[in-house]
């Protein structure tokens, strides 16, 4: 092979594009975390807070549980061995604490395997435990968002229409992926490698839960609550600060702004949901004032208030043995 076109050269080179892309995603993160501090000069956000409607704010707390519990009603439902259902939960709630120190939620996943490997699956299974759960969670979202998608389209309320010639576009765009991942050997091996190996090295397991509707149902339910929880948490804490925005739109931000958090590497995601979160409510209608104070507000109900119990929470489970 010429020189200076090796395997190590090679991988320094993705590894240089990696580094570089996330050095972007940081910088961008860094530009909405000053955004967002220069909204906070202008205006009295504290004084909207303070004001906040004592019931909205106890319904924005209480509709924030709904996404903790439906992981746990997924994961109970699709992992191979029974788990706890309290056990699961103080699972769960730690994964708050991990992922405060962790990028992408991968302490979180870490700490699910070892919980489960714990409960006597071994490392393989556990591991195909957490893409079982993860891969029918994203079919889920991905329907719920088609879903959203078409009813803010039709929703008087809301009035978004659905761009049909943008749709097109898009499915005729997606086709050309599809052409050229099956054409191109790298890019082929690469689909096959990411995508086709690992459901076929699930798919023994999900076809096990498959036939087993009652589980199935329940795995749907659980996936669907969180999605649907955090939006209504988010459309509870805009009710709050005196903003108001459709649900289904709400679904479409909360969605969204997860996938902008997964792919900005930020410990929980600090700077870039509240952003993602801002932005998104401005585009449903609300002030940036609002927005902003519902975004603050739905993060600290959904994460920082989480942060001393999880703490305390992972300190139980170490103590116990679970994980």
């Amino acid at each position: 092979m010429a020189a200076g076109f090796g395997p190590e050269r090679l991988s320094g080179r993705v590894t240089a594009r990696r580094r570089a892309w996330r050095a972007v995603l940081v910088v961008a993160t860094v530009a909405a975390v000053v955004v967002l501090a220069r909204r906070l000069e202008a205006a009295d956000l504290g004084e909207r807070l303070r004001s906040a409607g004592p019931g909205w704010v106890l319904a924005t707390a209480v509709c924030s549980l709904v996404p903790l519990f439906g992981n746990v009603a997924s994961m109970t439902a699709l992992s191979p061995v029974r788990l706890p259902v309290v056990r699961t939960c103080v699972l769960w709630l730690a994964t708050s604490f991990v992922n405060l120190v962790t990028p992408s939620s991968t302490g979180g996943v870490a700490l699910t395997v070892r919980y489960l490997q714990r409960r006597g699956l071994p490392l393989a299974v556990a591991v195909t435990t957490i893409g079982i759960v993860q891969s029918t969670s994203f079919v889920v979202t991905g329907l719920l968002v088609v879903v959203g998608l078409l009813g803010a389209g039709r929703s008087a309320e809301s009035a978004v229409s659905v761009p049909w010639a943008v749709v097109g576009a898009g499915a005729v765009a997606l086709a050309t992926v599809l052409v050229v991942v099956r054409l191109h050997p790298r890019w082929r091996r690469w689909a096959v490698e990411r995508v086709v190996e690992p459901v076929r090295a699930e798919w023994p397991a999900l076809r096990r839960v498959l036939t087993q509707p009652g589980r199935v149902a329940v795995a749907v339910a659980g996936h669907l609550a969180v999605p649907l929880g955090f939006a209504a948490t988010l459309w509870c804490a805009a009710r709050a600060v005196g903003g108001h925005a459709p649900l289904l739109l709400l679904v479409l931000v909360v969605v969204g702004s997860s996938a902008v958090t997964a792919a900005v590497p930020v410990p929980g995601g600090i700077g870039a949901s509240e952003a993602a979160l801002t932005a998104g409510l401005v585009a449903c209608g609300l002030t940036p004032e609002a927005a902003l104070s519902a975004a603050l507000l739905h993060r600290a109900l959904t994460f920082w208030v989480r942060v001393p119990p999880a703490w305390v929470a992972l300190l139980w489970l170490r103590r116990r043995g679970a994980v």
